[in-house]
């Protein structure tokens, strides 16, 4: 069987069982659970940038930005759209 037909839509092989370190870079809101990447990862030196080296950091960036969106979380762990709902209140 394939590898696409073993891994759900939204689903990395690589972050789930290759490198689960990785995760501490997925962000989940607290209040309606969505994920999406930390933008510390589209920082300038997240990674180095040349081609020719290898770097875990940016295997990393890879599979995070081809499944996920960013999402930034305030201080107490909400998204920008929960934080905005919660302050109507």
């Amino acid at each position: 069987m394939s590898h696409s037909k073993q891994t759900k839509r939204g689903s990395s092989l690589y972050l789930n069982n290759w490198n689960p370190l990785a995760k501490k870079y997925i962000n989940t809101c607290c209040i309606c659970g969505s994920q999406g990447f930390s933008p510390v990862i589209l920082d300038q030196d997240f990674y180095d940038k040349n081609p020719d080296v290898y770097s875990e950091k940016r295997t990393i960036y890879n599979e995070l930005t081809k499944i996920l969106k960013p999402l930034k979380l305030d201080d107490l762990g909400r998204c920008e759209v929960c934080a905005v709902i919660q302050k109507r209140k």
